[in-house]
């Protein structure tokens, strides 16, 4: 992702949260490891461990997910308010 600067562009704010908008919380959410056929006490606890951590990825991703959607309508709501106070300096 490019960096730069802080622009009230809709446009920039759409482009800036497309990469992020493949990702689904549900890829995360709906996967488990599972080692049906091992009793070693080091890989269950990694198995319950992975599965912790997929369940907690999958509550980021949404989290992050949420926020980014919210850009491009700041983005907008910023471009009417810069668009306005130009008006007044005409």
């Amino acid at each position: 992702m490019a960096t730069g600067q802080i622009k009230s562009s809709t446009v920039d704010a759409q482009s800036a949260i497309s990469e992020l908008t493949g990702i689904s919380a549900t890829n995360f959410a709906n996967q488990s490891v599972d080692f049906s056929s091992s009793n070693i006490s080091s890989m269950l606890a990694g198995q319950t461990l992975a599965n912790q951590l997929m369940n907690q990825t999958s509550k980021v991703v949404s989290c992050v997910l949420s926020q980014a959607n919210k850009f491009p309508e700041l983005a907008h709501v910023i471009e009417e308010r810069d668009i306005a106070d130009s008006q007044r300096f005409r």
